[in-house]
């Protein structure tokens, strides 16, 4: 059965609040998107919220929300979400807010990211906005933690030499990297810092 990205309805909310422990394990319990975080959401920013679907089963899932400027400071995960209800988001932002993206674990590795990032890439466009913004957790970094710097493992997963399970995806999707966010989400597994990343809409180019 292939797999059907449709924006996110009050009937997936159930599905998704399980999707968000199983997808984070070990992140603060305080950033877990719960029923309340979603159906919020849903009223504040409708067409900005997609899930992926195999028949009914939600296996991915995306929350953004609109923005300005601010999102290129030093920012965390839950002021910049508004503590998970985008009380933040601005309806004239010129720019896509990734604030969440998940892939069931048993659906890794067929490409629902991709098709995720290629739905917002498609409101971007539509919407006439900027481009995207993310904080990027990097997944991959408490391997090498004891042996680097985050910035100079940033550095080496932007030039190929490692390979992230999160930033290196991004990369090949199109983002660029603008820095470090260094207090953005506490994950007990993958530490507290994140890359900032950016993905410009080619048809409107002026960076901030």
């Amino acid at each position: 059965m292939s797999i059907i990205i449709t924006n996110t309805r009050p009937e997936h909310i159930e599905q998704l609040v399980i999707h968000q422990r199983v997808c984070f394990p070990t992140l603060d319990p305080n950033a877990w998107m719960r029923a309340e975080d979603f159906e919020a959401q849903l009223r504040v920013f409708p067409e900005g919220q997609h899930v992926a679907l195999d028949g009914e089963r939600v296996v991915g899932q995306s929350t953004t929300l609109r923005v300005g400027e601010e999102a290129f400071a030093q920012h965390t995960f839950l002021g910049i979400t508004g503590r998970l209800r985008l009380t933040t988001h601005r309806p004239d932002g010129p720019w896509l807010y990734g604030a969440d993206m998940s892939v069931h674990p048993d659906y890794r590795g067929r490409k629902i990211s991709k098709l995720l990032y290629d739905a917002r890439k498609q409101l971007v466009r539509r919407l006439g906005m900027r481009g995207m913004v993310a904080g990027g957790q990097l997944s991959g970094y408490h391997h090498y933690r004891a042996q680097m710097g985050v910035e100079e493992y940033i550095a080496r997963v932007v030039a190929g030499e490692i390979a992230d399970p999160t930033l290196t995806p991004q990369l090949r999707s199109g983002f660029v990297v603008r820095g470090v966010l260094w207090d953005y989400l506490d994950d007990a597994a993958h530490g507290r810092e994140a890359s900032l990343i950016v993905w410009e809409n080619e048809a409107i180019g002026d960076r901030p």
